[in-house]
């Protein structure tokens, strides 16, 4: 596979395994929730092995891809330069590090609520880190700083949405009796937070668009490959805040009624499964467009 294939997959991997390793512990502290289901633990520790595997493969691949190949890319000198010279070197340490130290304790813990706060804070400091090895970081002075913090709870905010989804479809998969009834508690519950959360990708997403776009560059969106994969993922943004009020004030309802009135949940049930099956996948999608956008360089920097 060509070294820039291989750095847009490591990114994608990292991406949607720091979803699944952030988002299912905290899927559980929203309001409604309840204790953990082995099923999302270990999914979480999977998604923090690769996490971790991820960054370290990513560093690997993007030295290579700065050095002019493998073999360049494969040396300890090379590396070591990496590591100690540039902020994404130490940012895919640090990455992998706080992965790794996640899903020990999240294997220490066993569900136990402070262990798994814990697990949370190392997760989201790793995903904090890929404000520094995207364009993020490539802001200076004061200005620099709002884009890096708006880089970082952007990031924060879509682990928080994608990992929700992650664990609705696990709590929807074969839902017995009693569990659907929890199933419609934790949906209502979610659903402020869920609104939260698109809020602040809207609002951190223009701030970034303000600092890699500008108003120069919006020329330039449809012309340049970042553009357009830009704009592709705005669409699915949309195509997944409309299915998530879809879910909210449409099929949620449904099977409060049909739970209020003892009638059968089947349909319900599986129209929702469907359709947080399909926002789940369009975020899937999401992250491999945002993987490709981190090799591509944006109109404001052409």
């Amino acid at each position: 596979m060509p070294i820039d294939l291989t750095v847009i997959f490591l990114r994608w991997l990292q991406f949607a395994s720091a979803v699944a390793a952030l988002g299912l512990p905290l899927f559980r502290t929203y309001p409604s929730g309840t204790a953990s289901l082995p099923s999302e633990l270990r999914m979480a520790v999977l998604a923090g092995l690769l996490f971790s595997v991820g960054a370290a493969g990513g560093l690997v691949a993007q030295t290579a891809m700065m050095a002019g190949g493998w073999t360049a890319g494969l040396d300890p000198a090379a590396l070591g330069y990496v590591i100690q010279s540039t902020g994404f070197g130490m940012a895919h340490v640090a990455r992998a590090g706080l992965a790794l130290f996640g899903v020990v304790i999240l294997l220490i813990g066993r569900g136990r609520r402070s262990m798994t706060a814990t697990a949370v804070v190392a997760f989201a400091g790793a995903v904090a880190s890929f404000a520094w090895s995207g364009h993020g970081a490539s802001s200076e002075g004061s200005a620099g700083a709002v884009h890096l913090v708006a880089d970082i709870i952007h990031a924060l905010a879509a682990a928080v949405w994608l990992g929700a989804l992650a664990g609705f479809c696990l709590m929807l998969a074969r839902p017995l009796k009693g569990e659907i009834e929890e199933s419609a508690r934790s949906l209502a519950g979610f659903a402020t937070v869920g609104t939260a959360t698109v809020a602040v990708l809207t609002v951190t997403g223009l701030v970034n668009s303000a600092f890699l776009v500008g108003l120069e560059g919006s020329g330039r969106l449809a012309s340049s490959a970042w553009g357009l994969l830009l704009l592709a993922k705005l669409g699915l943004f949309a195509v997944m805040v409309w299915l998530a009020a879809h879910n909210r004030y449409v099929l949620t309802p449904e099977l409060d009624r049909a739970i209020a009135q003892g009638s059968e949940t089947g349909a319900p049930v599986k129209s929702l499964r469907i359709s947080i099956g399909l926002e789940l996948a369009a975020g899937v999608v999401l992250l491999g467009l945002v993987a490709a956008m981190g090799v591509q360089m944006p109109p404001a920097s052409m």
